[in-house]
């Protein structure tokens, strides 16, 4: 039975929710999160995410196009109406639509009924896009403060985005577990109201991202950026696992990032991070991607002996797309490795093509070269 069945036959009765919890044990515990979707400007859909395709419960809407086929249900204190008809996309999927607008108490009553049939563990994530602004009468940027919330997923891919509200948004709510951020704007506002161009990004990237943003501050991170240095992962980053691809990269970037870390002055618990060459998705006039640069002399890499097998790197992820998803990290297999000064740990280091990838071991220099005895 759909997720979006089993919601609305909840309401029937206390027993009847009940059972439905008893029944469903097993299935709700393999649920690890929730989604609310604006899908560039429409009211959030809700859905948990699954391999192929999204498992929907159910949509919000700001319009009531059939008032006499609407019903009423008391969600956790709050009174919100319901359909199964949905102005727009939602009765293509033929799931429930409730509503209610992202700033009323509708959004958070059925959240928090949801936890209570789901499992009060299940975490909560948000998805946000500028895309459709000019198309939809709603807020840009949709980050609602529910329980749970512990990733945010952001597109900026248009002209004049707001960093101001982003920002605004980010201070109001607790630091994130995981972050996915695509940055690729023909210009911003910044936090003060002056229009930034792209050009202009990379001399003003701390006026565009404070040292101090949450997006530095999140354990688990994956930004997609025109310039390596916008946002500035590479210098302020404080979390565990990175994932940045960007369309133009500078080596400079990555030999300041490598002399800090060895130092041990920076990025202490930094587990993995890769970086990926890709092409601009915005206006397409950047030309084609060449391979990332060989710079293991230049960031003083060691080689282990090429008669042995090197041992490989991976780490469980913080952030797990769905259930059923890879919970590891991508595996690090490589000769090359650096050592940080400050306490001899080891990081193998490998480039591919268009990819640099760097993982952190929990070992020392010479307990890592022991695994190869």
């Amino acid at each position: 039975m759909e997720y979006s069945h089993l919601f609305m036959l909840s309401f029937v009765s206390k027993n009847l929710k009940k059972f439905i919890k008893s029944s469903q044990i097993t299935r709700f515990k393999s649920i690890n999160s929730i989604v609310y979707d604006d899908i560039g400007g429409n009211p959030p859909w809700v859905y948990i995410p699954g391999r192929h395709k999204p498992e929907m419960i159910l949509n919000f809407s700001d319009y009531c196009t059939h008032e006499n086929n609407s019903f009423w249900l008391d969600v956790c204190g709050t009174m919100i109406g319901f359909n199964f008809f949905g102005f727009g996309f939602p009765i293509i999927f033929g799931c429930p639509v409730a509503y209610g607008g992202p700033n009323e108490p509708a959004i958070k009553s059925i959240h928090n009924y949801l936890l209570d049939l789901f499992g009060s563990s299940v975490e909560c994530r948000c998805k946000t896009s500028s895309r459709a602004k000019q198309l939809y009468p709603r807020p840009i940027w949709y980050i609602p403060k529910l329980q749970n919330l512990s990733a945010l997923s952001i597109s900026c891919h248009g002209e004049e985005e707001s960093l101001r509200k982003v920002w605004s948004d980010f201070s109001m709510v607790p630091v994130f577990k995981h972050i996915d951020f695509s940055f690729l704007c023909l210009s911003v506002v910044d936090l003060h109201g002056s229009i930034i161009q792209r050009h202009e990004f990379m001399p003003k990237s701390q006026k565009l991202f404070p040292p101090k943003c949450k997006l530095y501050q999140a354990e688990s991170i994956e930004t997609t950026q025109f310039y390596i240095s916008t946002p500035a992962i590479l210098s302020l980053f404080q979390g565990r696992q990175a994932i940045v691809k960007c369309v133009f990269f500078e080596i400079s970037y990555l030999i300041e990032f490598m002399n800090r870390w060895k130092s041990g002055k920076a990025f202490q618990k930094l587990e993995c991070l890769q970086i990926e060459k890709v092409e601009d998705d915005g206006d397409g006039r950047d030309g084609d991607v060449t391979d990332f640069p060989q710079v293991l002399d230049r960031i003083g890499a060691k080689y282990i002996d090429e008669t042995k097998t090197p041992p490989t790197h991976t780490v469980p992820k913080i952030h797990i797309e769905f259930h059923g998803a890879n919970p590891n990290t991508p595996e690090i297999k490589s000769h090359a490795y650096v050592v940080r000064e400050s306490d001899k740990r080891v990081a193998s280091v490998l480039i591919q093509g268009r990819v640099f990838q760097f993982g952190v071991w929990d070992k020392t220099e010479e307990e890592f070269l022991r695994m190869m005895e």
